[in-house]
């Protein structure tokens, strides 16, 4: 028949030539698979930060998960972390409400429970291996100012802070958190020299701060960061589950966070072959200050050097604008730890949070609308330029690592 065009023939990877508007470039294919891309006909997705990080897809390898309860936010977090264990990669969560326990079970994975008076207590003080007396100093001035300013529900001044930093340097060698509370109290003429004042003058200045960490040790702390830590950590072993669900609901949860972050943060840093995932659930603590948000921006940067996946999970996009009104401090931090991800994954946000999500993750307006009418497990994933619409899939044998009300069939 005259007038037909001959036969073309081309590879998959250019195809995308003849419908640029409907087919996208694939991830690479490594790592866990996640589930089904609806937006490429139902195909496989799967994902490995490193693996996007190596195509250059990525110029960061960490993830931030928001979603609402009830939205499949939990089961995507916990399979995630146990299809990644399979692949010889270590998982170190921070457990704030002690739902990982059937994670640890099923992965062998070390777990913690941290509770007032228990047996075992970290010190957020240990310097990491490999590090600078600097790097040191700048590690512990940030854990401190981020306790005290969590404990007073205040940024500290800037003679608190100065304060802290000089407390810092005189510390002794492996020093616990009531000696920084001791120099806070007590400061040394050399400390009140180098800020040009007098030791009276900075203990008054400095004293509700030493006395708001000395009420944290003494009470919301008592038992598990104010002495030597009890725990050995093996750096290249499967990771480490800390259960901190003996403080959730409390005022002291955040400074809890913050210490046993800190921590883990610290023995990570040792050099490995293995590939390490850190997860923080229920960022939403840590990001109420800029102090606290400015710590956990700290600690991922700090894996990303390192090579560590941070992986920060929260309810609401509003979670990740610092909980606070435009152009604070607190919400200048939180933006700088979203643009540190590059990797978003989106669940269901309610309608009010639709102008926060287009804004923050630079949403088109139709993704924007997406995101408020996605169902239970079905998210928006971005990963660098990547956009996919991915139903999670949870196999039979994972039924028993998330929560009952979030089981869905495979």
């Amino acid at each position: 028949m005259s007038g037909l065009l001959p036969t073309v023939s081309v590879t998959t990877r250019h195809s995308v030539s003849v419908y640029p508007w409907q087919v996208q470039a694939s991830l690479p294919v490594a790592g866990p698979v996640i589930g089904l891309n609806r937006l490429a006909g139902g195909t496989v997705f799967a994902y490995d930060p490193w693996a996007c990080y190596g195509a250059g897809i990525v110029t960061s390898p960490n993830m931030v998960v928001v979603g609402q309860l009830g939205t499949g936010k939990s089961a995507l977090v916990k399979t995630y972390l146990a299809r990644q264990c399979l692949a010889g990669r270590a998982a170190f969560v921070l457990d704030p409400k002690g739902e990982y326990a059937p994670l640890a079970a099923a992965r062998r994975i070390p777990r913690l429970q941290l509770s007032p008076g228990g047996a075992d207590r970290l010190n957020p003080l240990d310097a990491p291996p490999g590090t600078t007396a600097e790097e040191v100093v700048r590690s512990r001035s940030r854990l401190v100012a981020a306790l005290a300013a969590a404990g007073l529900g205040r940024d500290l001044t800037a003679e608190e802070r100065a304060a802290v930093t000089a407390a810092v340097t005189e510390l002794p060698a492996d020093p616990v958190l009531a000696d920084v509370v001791g120099r806070l109290l007590e400061p040394s003429a050399s400390m009140a020299g180098g800020l040009r004042t007098r030791p009276a003058a900075l203990a008054a200045a400095v004293r509700p701060a030493a006395l708001e960490l000395r009420r944290l040790l003494a009470g919301d702390l008592a038992g598990m960061v104010d002495g030597p830590t009890t725990v050995r950590l093996d750096p290249d072993g499967p990771g480490l589950v800390l259960d901190l669900s003996a403080l959730f609901g409390s005022d002291a949860l955040t400074a809890v966070m913050v210490c046993a972050g800190t921590w883990l943060s610290a023995a990570i840093a040792h050099p490995s072959p293995r590939r390490r995932i850190l997860l923080v659930d229920e960022a939403w603590a840590v990001l109420a200050s800029s102090a606290t948000t400015r710590w956990l921006q700290a600690i991922s940067k700090l894996a990303r050097r390192h090579g560590v996946q941070l992986v920060t999970v929260v309810h609401r996009c509003s979670d990740l604008d610092g909980q606070a009104d435009d152009g604070t401090a607190a919400q200048a931090q939180a933006r700088g730890l979203l643009a540190d991800a590059e990797t978003r994954v989106i669940y269901t946000q309610a309608a009010g949070e639709r102008a926060r999500s287009r804004e923050l993750f630079g949403l088109t307006d139709i993704e924007a609308d997406l995101v408020t009418r996605l169902p239970a497990f079905r998210a928006l994933w971005l990963v660098g330029r990547n956009a996919a619409v991915v139903d999670h899939v949870l196999a039979a044998g994972e039924r028993d690592l998330v929560d009952t009300d979030q089981r869905m069939s495979s």
